[in-house]
């Protein structure tokens, strides 16, 4: 992720971890809502990127679709609202310990890179943009029982996604095999 995003906050990377581990259930009120919201989003999108996918994170469950899927048509608005509304699970599932460990599993990780990686510093080895303050934000986040974040406005400002979240089952049964080859 920041090799392809090197501006990418500590904020970003737990969206990302978030969105592998819990899909979109957050996101979703209906298959309706869910096209309404792409129909809508897709008038905002300014060009089309051809990378068409991404894993979340790194276990690999779910993968971020680009909308340009749908401005190439490649897909459907219709096609894409209902992989997205498939891929979330029929509850949102709370924000419990289970989550809160995998995400202090993965931040120990982050922060042995990040402090491995400052004695080094070049363009080529990235350290991870607010890493301090974004992790004591996330910690009193979970500790409030809340779990969902946004992309930091600077990554909006630089990358600004466009993306639906899809398992990774129904994306690589029905989506993939769609894709141009790269």
């Amino acid at each position: 992720m920041l090799r392809k995003y090197p501006d990418t906050s500590l904020q970003d990377i737990y969206k990302s971890c978030f969105q592998d581990y819990f899909g979109p259930a957050h996101a979703i009120l209906s298959r309706d809502v869910a096209r309404k919201y792409i129909e809508q989003e897709l008038k905002s999108v300014a060009s089309t990127d051809t990378n068409y996918y991404e894993p979340c994170g790194w276990r690999g469950n779910y993968y971020r679709v680009n909308l340009s899927v749908v401005t190439d048509s490649i897909l459907s608005i219709d096609e894409l609202a209902d992989a997205f509304y498939r891929s979330a699970p029929e509850q949102t599932p709370p924000a419990d310990e289970r989550w809160v460990n995998e995400w202090n599993r993965t931040l120990k990780i982050l922060y042995e890179a990040v402090t491995e990686n400052a004695s080094r510093i070049s363009r080529n080895s990235p350290l991870i943009l607010h890493f301090t303050a974004d992790s004591t934000a996330i910690a009193d986040m979970l500790a409030q029982g809340k779990y969902v974040v946004h992309h930091s406005d600077r990554y909006n400002e630089l990358y600004h996604p466009h993306y639906r979240i899809v398992s990774r089952e129904i994306f690589e049964k029905e989506i993939l095999p769609r894709l141009p080859s790269r």
